[in-house]
């Protein structure tokens, strides 16, 4: 599938896309996250300052980049694939935590807003 936010390299290209409007709540303070349509909400944040490990590099196998949502915002997610959902279980996730890696920005995402996990 031909994407036009991505380069040929594969990497993404924000010049290309949508902004996406995303807030993030940290230890109580809510500032904006500058996001684009296409790129994973994990990119987004560690873009926008958030320490996420990460270490596994965006690949859905170590859980360092969990985030959370509102009950809101957990119901317009798509559901977490099986290797995510393995994973969120070992984690001992809630209901309400995801992957940020995992997390595909669209235009339905527009205003999400995202609770940094401690």
């Amino acid at each position: 599938m031909d994407c036009p936010s991505h380069q040929a390299s594969g990497e993404f290209s924000p010049d290309a896309a949508l902004p996406v409007a995303v807030t993030l709540w940290e230890a109580g303070q809510v500032r904006p996250i500058e996001a684009y349509q296409g790129e994973a909400l994990m990119i987004a944040l560690k873009r926008g300052g958030l320490g996420l490990l990460a270490v596994c590099g965006g690949k859905g196998a170590c859980g360092t980049c969990r985030v959370g949502f509102a009950p809101e915002w957990s119901a317009r997610l798509r559901p977490p694939e099986k290797r995510e959902l393995r994973l969120l279980t070992h984690l001992k996730a809630g209901s309400d935590e995801r992957l940020s890696c995992q997390i595909i920005l669209t235009a339905e995402l527009d205003g999400l807003e995202v609770d940094a996990c401690e």
